[in-house]
């Protein structure tokens, strides 16, 4: 009895050796994935008291392609701005405005976040 088990648990798992698996986990998408988290966003008050220096301006958007799509969203128009503001070594980022757009020919919903990235230095703790 133990050997029709045994067999058969063979069979099934010989059965599977064709299945293919795919990842999005490359070196590219990992250091992507985690870039927003490397970029704090701030308060135009908050930077009273700290010493930084504005490296650019960095926009992020969010885009509804088609009606069937989700909607544009503000946070993955926020998050893609932190991206932008990461590729430029910055650690920080001040947000000036996010706005709505109306839809056009690439857009049912848009949403665009405009800010500042910068490079904060932070006080030896």
């Amino acid at each position: 009895m133990n050997r029709i088990i045994v067999i058969a648990f063979i069979s099934l798992l010989s059965g599977c050796s064709h299945y293919q698996f795919t990842t999005n986990v490359d070196k590219q998408n990992f250091d992507t994935y985690f870039k927003p988290s490397q970029v704090t966003i701030y308060d135009k008050n908050e930077l009273l008291d700290l010493d930084y220096t504005v490296l650019g301006a960095v926009e992020g958007s969010s885009c509804q392609e088609e009606t069937k799509d989700v909607p544009a969203d503000i946070k993955e128009a926020r998050t893609k701005a932190r991206i932008n503001a990461a590729n430029m070594h910055a650690n920080g980022v001040i947000f000036q405005s996010c706005l709505n757009f109306e839809a056009d020919q690439s857009c049912v919903t848009n949403i665009i976040c405009y800010g500042r990235a910068i490079k904060v230095t932070l006080p030896n703790d």
